[in-house]
């Protein structure tokens, strides 16, 4: 009997374990299926338990059971339901972005393929600029790709999570009970179809999304892949280049047999590199082409306003107008091609990567129209020496981009390297001293032959492509350097007639000295001048692209004193906003026609728009200085505590500081003082010429300038004779003395003859006073208004013509 109960418990097991494996071995949808009738099954199991419980135990308990539920408990679960099907379907919808994002990815495979062609074949001359050209633009599409498979796996974990939410959508437990239910299933069968519907259309969008950034990520891979390989072919090439070109790449220049293989197929080889520039021309041209649009915008505005100003241009290229004081040698004669000069300077900014052959193409259409420019306007002597340059710019162009190193091609390129140096020292000896530009001018062209020299070195000594490097940029620093002179005047010019034309407006029509805003401007466009002919040179000797990794590198290291961190490229931009802060509200006053030299013609009209004026210069400063700040990364927490010891250094001796910088503010704000009103305070009279943050100035009649704190003017009873009208009374006092004295005849006299006098305000009568009456003599006061720029003079005038007045009608004047 033991034996036979023993065998029944191992047949139960045997029948238990198989019940489980088969378990295991069903398929997803079967044990979701058995989950939820276990789920059922359990909640009936303790619902029955649970009544019966009460029973026995005579307690009512609050159970949740299909006859306790109500029919608003079953819609509410249906709707939350509903709810989370539909924040599901909206996170795993893929959005416009991914479209974008396929085309970009797409493009980004048609550059890899199109680097790779242009990167094939092979030529003796080494062109390190498209090796960097190259290099650049993969880098940056490697970090196009890395910014977008970001991106993609942003949106992937917000899919895939959706996905996840649908296996646990249908766990509410009332609507587990709604769906388990056959008579609760009758009952809101509609519902729960529409349900059904949403969820496996939720499920199908998700699974296809699923799938179509499965494949994005696979094509991410394959071109980050990609473009790994082919930025360590250009690493390799590049470093490969770097020691071939400093070695010798030919044999010395008189041992010619050796180079024989290189003239049997000369011409094949000129047609590789012909073809590796075209390619390299083609496809900057389609990488940069957001550049041109900026350029494209930024000449189209300049036309517009050359448009707008031609009136005026024709104005002051009158040789009998009184604007020629301005001297404007450009914009007079060759407006359009000035402008287009100025826009092909400022391509360097935008072109430090561009191919050799590119660059040679750009550079030649600016000497054409420099040229067309300079034989209008310079003697003969420069214009000799600028062809001869020129020349020489294009024949030694030529002979790098298409020469391959033969013994004739060497000779060749040694003679035009020779003529460079010949004649750049001769047009250094002919360029006159009392150029404005001479010393930046024959700086360039020092540079220029100690470039070529070495290239006529390097040639001598088989470094062919070094020689070409040296001989081509040495003959561009020369010749841009000339042309930078006409783009620094040809900005100049161009403020200068945007200053004249506002003063137009306004109504002034005085000359005004055009050397002092000259000094203010030529220091920052010379500055920009200066890092356009450094761009052109680094980029030429290709060195532009190991200067600037090198400075960024340098800039963006994170440094230590203390605890405090902070990086160089923090400090610079600082100053550097500052800087760009003071000499842009300086040019907002040059643009809006304010010279900061002439207030004697002030009028109300023109106060006003000084007060305005100096209003935007105060906003552009602390924009400036608020953007520096911002720039400068410095924390939050440590610029609390240095506005806590400025706030310390504030309350022990920066008072009157602080008072006078929130009282120019005051003043600038207020206007009860402006710029040109007659004022009298602390003793001083005189007219306001400048409203600083800390301090104004007066411009006494004397000639004397009183510089007057701001505090000083606030606290104090100011005198202003121009705050409401410019208008003054002026008061005269003289006798008469004659036989017989009429007062209509004095009246009328008085009356006639200072209504003649200029500046007198007509529409106010004059006021006549007979102070003192006898037989034969009279004393009279007489009060009348003018303006108080000219009230001196204006008194003058009324006493000479009053004498020769009463004189004409026989009556003595005293």
């Amino acid at each position: 009997m033991k034996r036979l109960l023993a065998f029944c418990v191992v047949l139960l097991i045997g029948f238990g374990v198989s019940g489980q494996s088969g378990k295991k071995n069903s398929s997803p949808e079967e044990n979701q299926y058995q989950s939820d009738k276990s789920i059922a099954d359990s909640l009936t199991s303790k619902t029955n338990k649970d009544i019966s419980l009460g029973k026995k135990t005579g307690r009512r308990r609050l159970i949740m059971a299909a006859d306790t539920l109500t029919p608003s408990d079953f819609i509410l679960s249906i709707e939350r339901v509903n709810d989370k099907l539909n924040s599901i379907r909206d996170s795993a919808t893929l959005k416009f972005e991914i479209e974008g994002a396929k085309r970009r990815i797409d493009n980004i495979t048609e550059d890899i393929n199109t680097i790779r062609k242009n990167i094939r074949g092979k030529n003796s001359a080494i062109n390190i600029k498209n090796l960097y050209l190259y290099q650049s633009f993969t880098s940056n599409l490697d970090k196009e790709n890395d910014h977008i498979q970001k991106n993609l796996s942003k949106t992937y974990n917000r899919v895939y999570n959706s996905k996840l939410g649908l296996k646990t959508v249908l766990s509410d437990s009332v609507f587990h009970i709604l769906y388990t239910d056959n008579n609760l299933r009758n009952t809101y069968d509609k519902k729960l179809e529409r349900i059904e519907r949403k969820w496996n259309r939720a499920d199908s969008t998700t699974r296809a999304n699923i799938d179509t950034l499965n494949a994005m990520k696979v094509k991410i891979a394959d071109n980050a892949m990609s473009l790994s390989g082919i930025m360590n072919i250009m690493e390799m090439r590049l470093d490969k280049a770097s020691k071939q070109l400093f070695g010798q790449e030919v044999n010395y220049l008189w041992q010619r047999a050796n180079n024989a293989d290189l003239e049997s197929d000369n011409s094949d080889r000129v047609s590789n590199m012909l073809g590796g520039e075209l390619k390299a021309i083609g496809y900057y041209f389609g990488q940069t082409s957001g550049q041109r649009v900026i350029v494209l915008i930024f000449g189209v505005l300049l036309f517009i306003w050359l448009v707008v100003k031609k009136i005026s241009l024709k104005t002051i290229g009158d040789k009998e107008n009184p604007f020629e004081f301005l001297h404007l040698k450009y914009m007079n004669n060759n407006p359009v091609l000035s402008l287009i000069l100025l826009l092909l300077c400022l391509m360097p900014f935008f072109d430090a990567y561009a191919p050799t052959s590119y660059i040679a193409i750009e550079f030649l259409f600016l000497l054409s129209v420099s040229s067309v420019i300079f034989l209008k306007k310079e003697d003969i002597v420069f214009r000799f020496s600028w062809l001869t340059l020129v020349g020489l710019l294009v024949a030694d162009t030529i002979t790098f981009l298409l020469i391959e190193p033969t013994f004739l091609s060497r000779i060749w390129l040694l003679a035009i390297h020779s003529c460079i140096i010949v004649f750049s020292f001769l047009f250094y000896k002919k360029l006159k001293e009392d150029n404005p530009y001479y010393k930046w001018i024959k700086r360039a062209v020092v540079t220029g032959i100690v470039l070529t020299g070495l290239g006529i070195l390097c040639n001598l000594t088989g470094r062919f492509s070094l020689s070409g490097i040296l001989g081509l940029a040495g003959i561009f620093a020369i010749t841009q350097a000339v042309i930078l002179t006409a783009f620094i005047e040809i900005i100049i010019e161009i403020i200068l007639v945007q200053l004249q034309f506002s003063r137009i407006k306004k109504g002034f029509d005085k000359p005004f000295d055009s050397s002092a805003i000259i000094k203010r401007i030529k220091m920052p466009v010379g500055i920009i001048a200066v890092f356009l002919w450094l761009i052109m040179l680094t980029s030429n000797l290709n060195i532009y692209h190991g200067i600037t990794n090198s400075a960024v590198n340098i800039l963006t290291t994170t440094r230590f004193i203390g605890s405090i961190s902070f990086k160089l490229i923090s400090i610079l931009w600082f100053f550097i906003i500052i800087w760009l802060a003071h000499i842009c509200q300086r040019l907002i006053s040059f643009l809006f026609g304010e010279t900061g030299i002439d207030t004697e013609d002030a009028t109300p009209v023109s106060k006003k728009q000084h007060s305005r004026l100096l209003i935007t210069r105060l906003m552009v400063l602390v924009g400036g200085y608020i953007l520096a700040i911002a720039a400068s990364g410095l924390p939050l927490d440590k610029l609390t505590l240095l506005l806590g010891a400025l706030g310390v250094g504030i309350g022990m001796g920066l008072q009157n500081v602080v008072n006078n910088f929130v009282s120019g503010i005051i003043l600038i704000f207020d206007g009860s003082l402006q710029i040109g009103d007659e004022i009298e305070i602390s003793g001083q009279a005189g007219k306001v010429k400048e409203i600083g943050l800390r301090a104004s100035t007066l411009s006494t009649s004397d000639g004397a300038d009183v510089i007057i704190p701001n505090g000083n003017i606030l606290s104090q009873n100011i005198v202003n004779w121009t705050f409401s009208n410019d208008q003054k009374r002026v008061t005269v006092w003289f006798s008469l003395m004659g036989k017989e004295l009429d007062a209509n005849v004095i009246n009328e006299v008085i009356n006639e003859t200072i209504k003649n006098i200029p500046n007198v305000v007509t529409s106010k009568k004059p006021v006549i006073l007979y102070t003192s009456v006898t037989s034969g003599t009279c004393s009279i006061t007489v009060r009348f208004w003018c303006t108080i720029n000219n009230a001196d003079s204006v008194k003058s005038e009324t006493m000479l013509r009053l004498s020769a007045a009463f004189d004409s009608k026989k009556i003595k004047f005293e």
